[in-house]
């Protein structure tokens, strides 16, 4: 069995793999992200939500974009797993082209979203992540991640309005019913959830353009997060909320190789 971790931001997620099948993690649990946590900490709280798997539990891969975590999680993994984990990092075979200007400027979640993306489907793929911050990623016909945009998540928008304008409070982000706000809590989720909804929907939009020369049917797919608003646009979106812990899944396979 493999150990898939996706360490974000804001939260970390774990998944548990058959090694044989990539596609979909057999369980899951989330933590929330705390750079104060320590290798032990850790240790027990995998160790109690993977029970069931624990004896069967060969290897680990990690996913991290928070690297004062990264240490503690490579020794948490160490001491449940038999075999040594595996970060994603640069120098990880990947099974595809990185087209960016500095490849080590690229989050592991990005190549991790990639890979899996172009295990399930052919390209062009447009990939939107709703993590702490958006990321809207573009991947060719021939397998070459070309590049990313990067946008402030919503959760970072709402506060920011909320900490600049004295008499803005925080809500609750959901969509309303109606696009004109008839109290400052519509007004707010109208102008934040819409607002990401109408900008998603322009880089996909603007993105295909770039992609599709020749009438290609583009992948469009969203994961992680407040991927639920997605359902909202115009474009048809295929979520898949662990598409990040099936990548690195799938990475931990084609370097095993």
């Amino acid at each position: 069995m493999l150990l898939s971790i996706d360490a974000g931001n804001t939260g970390i997620k774990f998944g548990i793999f058959s090694v044989e099948d990539c596609s979909a993690p057999l369980e899951t649990f989330s933590l929330s992200t705390s750079i104060a946590r320590t290798a032990d900490e850790y240790r027990l709280v995998i160790s109690q939500f993977t029970a069931s798997y624990i004896e069967h539990l060969d290897d680990c891969v990690i996913s991290s974009v928070v690297p004062s975590v990264t240490a503690a999680l490579k020794d948490a993994a160490s001491m449940i797993c038999r075999n040594r984990p595996f970060i994603i990092e640069r120098g990880t075979k990947t099974g595809f082209f990185i087209k960016t200007d500095i490849n080590s400027q690229l989050g592991a979640d990005i190549v991790c979203n990639t890979a899996a993306a172009l295990d399930m489907a052919d390209g062009p793929i447009i990939i939107v992540d709703m993590g702490t911050a958006i990321t809207v990623t573009a991947v060719s016909r021939a397998r070459e991640l070309l590049g990313t945009v990067i946008i402030p998540g919503m959760d970072i928008s709402a506060s920011a309005m909320s900490e600049h304008a004295a008499l803005l409070n925080d809500v609750t982000l959901k969509r309303p019913s109606s696009i004109i706000g008839m109290n400052t809590q519509d007004s707010i989720q109208s102008g934040v959830v819409n607002g990401y909804i109408y900008m998603i929907d322009g880089f996909v939009r603007n993105m295909k353009e770039q992609l599709c020369h020749n009438g290609e049917a583009v992948s469009i797919i969203g994961c992680r997060g407040q991927s639920n608003i997605l359902k909202y646009c115009e474009n048809s979106f295929t979520i898949l909320p662990y598409l990040t812990l099936c990548g690195a899944a799938v990475l931990w396979k084609i370097n095993r190789k």
